[in-house]
């Protein structure tokens, strides 16, 4: 095990926010329908609060800056207290003590609070000057507490291994092993004291890059336009778009000219968004090698405690995958009566079956009762969450992209943020980021805190199996052939975009880290042929491009994470090991599932998965994945063939 310069332990200031995000693939916001559909049916949804809430309530948390700063100020005040463990750490009793001081007392309650409270602000403006400010007054918290207990490791690791373990071995943390497994693991090699300290200074331009994102990809970046045929010139965000290429009256050639329109819009700042994934990459090399890794890759695996053969596996069980998908992708163009499928084409349905807008209230009734399967307690959790105002629906000018789910004080339930339009997978999405949400109540109702917050690696497990079980539900309870072949449609979508594009994706993460890694920089047109290269080899000449694709990397928030989208493309595979024996009526599958749900992070993520009956180090798992995906493809090919 080597040092972790920013490790991310249960509680504290220095706790990385978990946020957990929707996985999709950005080449359209939302599924489109074909133009050789006639019956569309189109049910207008109102954004007004119905029986669920769709706002959050953040003066709940805090009524104001105010009261925010009060906290603060204790909060800094309580930071005085490391100085008195200075010296002492020689026996349990001190040792539980200082833990107990760092992660489990009144001085986390009032981080995580304040923390909480400004991350959620942000992400509704991340504009904001207030919250902008108070994110800056946690990073001079984080600076603080990081001087003040650099201290520690030094001198813990002053005694020998022998005292380590004899410590760590006493009642007092029983329970905690695996959590604390690095003070008796002999490889271990702690910063001094005074490395702390100029890490800690060096620390304060980590993220950046990514907040700059946010910036300039949800408010500043200008969307594109467009002059209609009657003459009136729009804009072309996500909303605008989607509404233009769901208009009947729009032939392929205009919707063509729409979608080049759209996909100019990261073109003219690639230069820009090339320096800001460079200064990203750069950032996370650095840390890595300042903690004695040889690679961005391992540092990222290991810090989920994981092995780089996860990621080689699922690289080659996708290219192994991908005629599969290519001939899904060529029937579907058949489907649809296109000779030049464009990437707009992939989300359209061969069916006359087609929902334009679900009202909130009604989505999330039926993915309540798509997930009945798992049982009564589980629903309590789902609708606790549901009706805990604590999940933000609907699209502004100034809130963030996408989707999230993330828990940063455990004295709260999680919050979520949606984007929802109406569209089925809007549906989908409350399934998935729920889905996070309730694993993240039980691994706060049944683990102590130092196990309470799983990994994204697991994390994705859980969405990504409410999706399949979500789709699953819509495909055995269709009324007629047309509603199943919709359905059909998105659940092949669904897992398509969630392992075929991210794990292309993630080739293209991999390219850009072993650019930086090698001392070259990253151009914006490399980035572009790199980008191309992979469309290519992932869709082959099922998909027809336009020169404007190239840029579509500029728009993928995930890539300013170190290593982050892998894990995707990986959970969606055991989900749909977890979701075939649940179906399957396996005796004691749910319960098992809910089993792992409730173990946290307190084991490794490979000894996790096995709960739930998962080997993420077989190639079985995979191959019984897109074995899944086959089958929907069979299915999908029987009903298409001859409509």
């Amino acid at each position: 095990m080597n040092r972790k310069l920013f490790e991310c332990v249960s509680l504290g200031l220095s706790t990385v926010m978990m946020l957990v995000g929707c996985g999709r693939d950005a080449q359209l916001p939302v599924p489109q329908p074909s133009e050789n559909n006639e019956n569309t049916i189109v049910i207008p949804y109102s954004t007004e609060e119905g029986k669920y809430p769709v706002t959050w309530d953040l003066d709940s948390v805090y009524s104001g800056v105010d009261e925010w700063q009060a906290d603060y100020d204790k909060a800094m005040e309580l930071l005085e207290k490391y100085d008195s463990f200075r010296g002492t750490l020689d026996n349990a009793k001190a040792l539980r003590e200082y833990f107990d001081f760092k992660y489990s007392t009144e001085l986390t309650r009032l981080q995580s609070k304040l923390l909480m409270y400004a991350n959620l602000g942000n992400s509704l403006d991340p504009t904001d000057p207030v919250f902008k400010n108070l994110l800056a007054k946690m990073d001079a918290m984080t600076r603080d507490e990081n001087e003040r207990s650099a201290f520690f490791e030094p001198e813990l690791f002053e005694l020998s291994l022998e005292k380590r373990e004899e410590i760590f071995s006493d009642p007092l943390f029983e329970g905690d092993e695996y959590w604390l497994r690095k003070f008796t693991d002999p490889d271990y090699e702690p910063f001094t004291e005074h490395e702390d300290l100029i890490l800690s200074t060096l620390s304060m331009g980590m993220g950046y890059s990514s907040d700059i994102f946010d910036i300039l990809d949800s408010v500043e970046l200008p969307y594109s336009t467009f002059k209609l045929p009657n003459g009136a010139t729009v804009e072309l965000n996500d909303e605008e778009f989607s509404m233009l290429m769901n208009n009947p009256n729009y032939n392929d050639e205009m919707k063509l000219k729409i979608y080049r329109a759209y996909e100019e819009r990261y073109q003219s700042f690639a230069n820009t968004f090339a320096a800001l994934l460079e200064e990203c990459c750069s950032q996370y090399y650095a840390s890595s090698l300042l903690d004695g890794y040889d690679t961005s890759l391992e540092a990222a695996l290991d810090d989920y405690d994981l092995d780089e053969d996860v990621f080689d596996m699922l690289i080659e069980a996708a290219h192994s995958g991908i005629p599969e998908y290519q001939r899904y992708l060529k029937l579907h163009a058949d489907a649809i009566g296109v000779t030049d499928q464009y990437i707009y084409h992939i989300g359209a349905t061969a069916s006359d079956y087609y929902i334009q807008a679900i009202n909130y209230d009604d989505g999330v009734d039926d993915v309540i009762d798509a997930l009945g399967i798992l049982g009564d307690d589980y629903i309590d959790h789902f609708s606790k969450m549901i009706r805990s105002g604590h999940i933000d629906v609907y699209p502004t000018d100034t809130k963030n992209t996408g989707a999230f789910e993330n828990q940063i004080s455990k004295d709260y339930l999680p919050w979520v943020l949606f984007n929802y339009n109406g569209q089925p997978n809007d549906v989908s999405t409350i399934a998935h980021e729920v889905g996070h949400a309730v694993y993240d109540m039980y691994s706060t109702e049944y683990q102590p805190k130092c196990y309470n917050n799983p990994t994204v690696f697991t994390q994705e497990v859980a969405s990504t199996t409410n999706e399949l079980l979500y789709y699953n539900y819509k495909l055995e309870n269709a009324n007629d052939t047309d509603e199943k072949l919709f359905y059909l449609e998105q659940a092949i979508q669904m897992f398509a975009t969630t392992f075929f594009t991210q794990a292309f994706y993630s080739e293209f993460e991999d390219y850009m880290y072993k650019v930086v890694e090698s001392g070259e920089s990253l151009d914006a047109e490399d980035l572009s042929d790199k980008w191309m290269e992979l469309m290519e080899t992932y869709r082959g000449d099922a998909v027809t491009f336009i020169p404007e694709n190239r840029y579509r990397w500029a728009s993928i928030p995930h890539f300013y994470y170190n290593y982050y989208v892998y894990q995707y493309a990986a959970d969606i595979a055991y989900a749909a090991s977890i979701v075939e024996k649940i179906k399957s009526g396996e005796v004691g599958a749910a319960e098992k599932y809910i089993e792992f749900l409730k173990l946290g992070c307190s084991m490794p993520p490979v000894d996790l998965l096995s709960k739930a009956g998962v080997d993420p180090l077989s190639k079985d798992t995979y191959a019984k994945a897109l074995e899944y995906f086959k089958s929907l493809v069979d299915e999908y090919e029987a009903l298409t063939t001859d409509r």
